[in-house]
Parts: C-alpha cells; sequence; structure tokens
C-alpha cells in the first residue's frame, strides 16, 4: 500500500477565498472569485481573527458587491471589531509619539520599529491591528540598560532589548539592537548594517494623523523586516500580518535606488533564501508581481514557509502543533524550540545548527547582565 498523500492546506476553498479578500482589502481586486456561503463566511472570519488582519478584511467586504458580502450578523461583528483596532491605532501612535519626545529629551535618539511605523505604508494605518512599542535606541547596550535600570531597578536585558513598561497597559521593548541572527559571522554583518544606517534612520520622521513619528527608513526595513519575520519563524511562528508589513514595505519607491544595498545586507545576514521564499508567499497571497520583487521567487522553499503561516497564525499563537508556554527557558518552551527547529532544518541548516550554541551563549549573557537592585529605584523618570 502506498503513502498516504499529504494534504495540502493551500489547496482549501475557503483559504484560496481568504487570500481573495486581503487583495480586495489592499485594492488589488475588488470581487471575489466565488461568493461565500454563510458556513465559508464564519471560516473566513475565524481565520481573519487568527492572521490577526480583521481590519484589512473588513476593507476588503467593503469593496465587494453588494451580492457576495456576508449576512448582516457577521457584519455587525466585524464592523465593531474595525472601529475597536482604530481606537486602538490613534492611542498607540500618540504612545508612540510621547515615548519617542521622551527618550528625546533624555539624549536617547531613536525611532519606532515595527508597528505604528509599518502601519504608516498602509493605505489606512489605522486599520493594522497594532501591538506594542517596539523603540531602538542609540547609545549601545550598556548605555540603554543602565538608563532603564535607573527606572526600573529589576529590568531582565536579552541580546537585542528590555521591557520598559512605564505606561498602563501598553508594553514597551527598548531595543539596543534591532534584531539578530542565531550565526555569529551573519549576526555581525547585520549589526555592522544596522551601524551604518543609524544615523540615518534617527532623524528620518514620517507624518502620520497624530503627529510627526520617528520610522525607520524603507531601505532599513527592507532588510529589518524580513530578519524580524525569520527570527519568529524559528522561535514562535509568523501569521500573514507580519508578510502584508513586508509587501507595503515594497510598495514604497525609496528603497528601489538602493536596490543593491538592500540585496547585499541580506545575502551578509544570512536571509536572501529565505527572502526569495517571502516574495514566492506574497505572490501567492497578494498577487505580487515578479517585477515588484526584490529577488525572484523561491517556490519550494516558500510554500514551506506558506504552510507554517497559515498553521501558525499570529506568532504561532494559533499553532496545535506546539503547547503554548510563556517562553524563557522552562522545559514545555526550549522542546517547542527544538521541534520548531528540526522541522526547518531542510531548509535553513545554518540557522537549525547555530541556534542552540546561541541560547547556550545568550543564558551567559543574561546572567552576565542580570539586573541588581538599584539604590535609584523609584521612577522619578516616568513617561506621562
Amino acid at each position: 500500500m502506498g503513502k498516504a498523500k499529504k494534504c495540502n492546506i493551500t489547496d482549501n476553498e475557503t483559504i484560496r477565498l481568504f487570500f481573495a479578500l486581503i487583495r480586495c482589502g489592499i485594492g488589488k481586486d475588488d470581487r471575489l472569485p466565488a461568493t461565500p456561503s454563510k458556513e465559508q463566511w464564519d471560516e473566513l472570519f475565524d481565520i481573519a481573527c487568527k492572521q490577526t488582519l480583521q481590519g484589512i478584511a473588513y476593507a476588503g467586504i467593503e469593496r465587494l458587491p453588494k451580492e457576495q458580502r456576508p449576512y448582516s450578523e457577521l457584519v455587525l461583528k466585524w464592523y465593531h471589531q474595525m472601529l475597536s483596532i482604530k481606537k486602538k491605532n490613534k492611542e498607540l501612535t500618540r504612545a508612540s509619539i510621547r515615548v519617542s519626545e521622551k527618550f528625546e529629551k533624555e539624549g536617547f535618539r531613536n525611532c519606532i520599529l515595527k508597528g505604528q511605523g509599518i502601519a504608516q505604508y498602509y493605505p489606512d494605518p489605522e486599520l493594522r491591528l497594532p501591538g506594542d512599542i517596539d523603540i531602538w535606541l542609540e547609545g549601545g547596550c550598556d548605555k540603554v540598560i543602565e538608563y532603564v535600570k535607573s527606572i526600573i531597578p529589576d529590568c531582565k536585558p536579552t541580546y537585542h532589548h528590555v521591557d520598559f513598561n512605564v505606561l498602563n497597559g501598553i508594553d514597551i521593548e527598548v531595543h539596543y539592537r534591532p534584531t539578530w541572527m542565531y550565526n555569529p559571522f551573519n549576526n555581525r554583518n547585520l549589526q555592522r548594517f544596522f551601524a551604518e544606517r543609524s544615523d540615518t534612520e534617527f532623524i528620518h520622521t514620517t507624518k502620520t494623523n497624530e503627529g510627526r513619528l520617528h520610522i525607520p527608513t524603507a531601505t532599513f526595513n527592507m532588510v529589518f523586516i524580513p530578519v524580524h519575520i525569520f527570527r519568529h519563524l524559528f522561535s514562535e511562528g509568523i501569521g500573514m500580518r507580519q508578510i502584508l508589513d513586508y509587501y507595503f514595505v515594497m510598495q514604497q519607491k525609496e528603497w528601489q535606488s538602493e536596490r543593491a544595498t538592500c540585496i547585499n545586507a541580506l545575502w551578509e545576514a544570512g536571509v536572501l533564501r529565505f527572502t526569495r521564499a517571502l516574495m514566492y508567499v506574497m505572490q501567492q497571497m497578494f498577487a505580487l508581481n515578479e517585477e515588484q520583487m526584490i529577488v525572484e521567487p523561491d517556490k519550494r522553499h516558500g510554500k514551506m514557509l506558506m504552510r507554517e503561516i497559515l498553521l501558525a497564525g499570529n506568532f504561532g499563537k494559533q499553532d496545535a502543533r506546539f503547547e503554548r508556554t510563556r517562553g524563557g527557558y522552562n522545559l514545555p518552551h526550549l522542546r517547542n524550540q527544538l521541534k520548531r527547529s528540526s522541522m526547518l532544518m531542510r531548509h535553513y541548516p545554518s540557522d537549525t545548527f547555530w541556534g542552540p550554541l546561541f541560547k547556550v551563549w545568550h543564558a551567559l549573557w543574561r546572567k552576565k547582565h542580570k539586573s541588581k537592585q538599584s539604590t535609584n529605584g523609584n521612577n522619578t523618570n516616568e513617561v506621562q
């Protein structure tokens, strides 16, 4: 008896309808290839929630002809979620501006990574589901950690950031390194790219509905976002929202004049193959034209990546293959990490090899930088 044929999740009709709905939401189409049934609309709503694309999907619904729209109760439910997303975006953008200005007054040039910065590339920035605030500070690891410890003495720094939760209800991650690679040679190249770009990134601003915001350039994001996605592929899993972020970075014209710089940086960081996989995924999901791509698509690696995205959802939170953990170095978390790495070994052997070595080194690094109780423990510099 022959082996059973492996089910291809991308062959699912509802998944294909969801891709089409998102293409409507980003302005690529104005109707679906078929009219979904009531049950399929319920599934489409669930997928939108799993992939944290409720706002974009609602924008797609608004573009559909009347006969293709979902039943009224679901439209109303979707509409209220969209309003909630818009409200959260306004609050988080205002908070991002306030935090950025506070750090500038403290002598730290900075820019907002991912989140509210990437949202400005969207046709309607307020439809992207917001998360926390990631802010990259000038000054280097030791100086930034010393400052954070002066306010939060028991903070727990990691290699690239430290939590700085001084605003009620909003998580803030202060970065002294935007991101990293497990492979030390690739990581050295990546950190050099960030250092060479830093002066440009810290003075770059954009206009938002709430005021001017320091965000990185599209050239920076053409390299940073794929590395960020790659990191989460190994650690937690990724969803369509992260892929859509990169799609909108690619729609910016400013990076085109620095295409060679971007490609070289991706190659030196060891993520050029992964970026090719991203091109294939965006081609299938969002109908990205090959003329718009930074590199040619890779079908083999891209099909694996797309399957992971659909199974895992936003940061792997819906991935039934793994038990949910609180992170850190507990046994279930490490078991998940090893299982995920083994799944990726055929596609990305270098990071599969270096990952465990990095984690051992990182445990020693964190022990060295373990927070000590500071005599200056009062939150006198809390953001107001």
